[in-house]
């Protein structure tokens, strides 16, 4: 083997090529941290919403309220007097938090349309008289819009009734008076069952039903409901909020099947909603607005 000799004066090492070769290696990574300066930085310091990281996404308040009186005896739980929802009105207001719909929450979600900054969504359940004799006033009188959540068989017999005496006065609303709340743009009518509001039940299923059953007999309660909503309306709800707050398994598919894009429950918690993400939009949380306790403390 032939072993070649340094020549007199020939360094051991090139150094001209070292330093070339470590210059090359700092600048690369001194490239290399604006790089991640640059675009790192950016998606924890500025909203993720621009970036690709994360959908956007946005908390949203549901409040449910039932009976609206000034009757004593029945506030409580499920009462609260004009008064009360007035304030509550005017602590939204002056926190600037924006009253959305159910439709909001769709066309975000699927559509990728903007929320205002601080969305709540007011919910009024069983389609109580109140809702046309005092919630709609208020909510003309401080701009804002609500859910109320109606029940078909209710509907069907008090307008029966209020055509043999239209001078009574009836704890539920008629049909006319629901066709009125829909056309203010003020309400937005949502599906709260035909006749499923039977304790302790509600629409969920009964001991010993077959899935198949319960998924016919569910189907039909609430296809009534969203033909007569068709009649009378000319539109047919987007959502359902389950009655007593019972979830039958396998009620989505029903929902689903009747093209309906969401639901509301009666468990509390809070709502996160996401664009693109359809699942968020299923059973949604709120929390009970009882007499004597105004809407700060249930939505803190």
């Amino acid at each position: 083997m032939k072993i070649r000799r340094r020549e007199r004066g020939q360094p051991i090492f090139n150094g001209d090529l070292c330093v070339q070769r470590m210059v090359k290696s700092v600048r690369k990574i001194f490239f290399c941290f604006i790089a991640v300066i640059f675009f790192a930085v950016p998606c924890f310091a500025l909203d993720t919403e621009v970036f690709f990281f994360r959908a956007p996404e946005a908390r949203v308040p549901i409040v449910m309220y039932h009976l609206v009186t000034e009757k004593p005896r029945y506030l409580g739980k499920y009462g609260v007097t004009p008064a009360e929802l007035e304030q509550d009105l005017i602590y939204l207001a002056e926190n600037n938090y924006t009253t959305v719909v159910f439709q909001d929450l769709i066309d975000f979600v699927t559509r990728g349309d903007e929320l205002p900054e601080n969305p709540i969504m007011l919910t009024f359940d069983d389609g109580n008289f109140s809702d046309f004799a005092y919630v709609l006033p208020l909510l003309e009188q401080y701009d804002m819009k609500a859910v109320v959540a109606i029940i078909g068989e209710a509907a069907d017999r008090f307008t029966a009734e209020a055509a043999k005496n239209p001078a009574a006065r009836y704890p539920n609303l008629t049909w006319p008076q629901i066709a009125e709340l829909h056309a203010s743009g003020r309400v937005e009518i949502q599906s709260h069952a035909y006749d499923l509001h039977k304790a302790p039940l509600g629409s969920g299923k009964k001991r010993g039903e077959s899935s198949e059953a319960y998924h016919a007999r569910l189907l039909a309660d609430l296809q009534k409901l969203q033909n007569a909503c068709a009649e009378h309306l000319g539109y047919m709800p987007t959502a359902f909020v389950y009655p007593l707050g019972v979830i039958g398994e396998g009620s989505r598919e029903v929902l689903e099947e009747l093209g309906m894009m969401g639901s509301i429950s009666c468990q509390e918690g809070e709502n996160t909603v996401r664009q693109g993400d359809k699942d968020c939009l299923f059973r949604l949380h709120r929390t009970n607005r009882p007499g004597g306790r105004g809407i700060k403390d249930v939505i803190r």
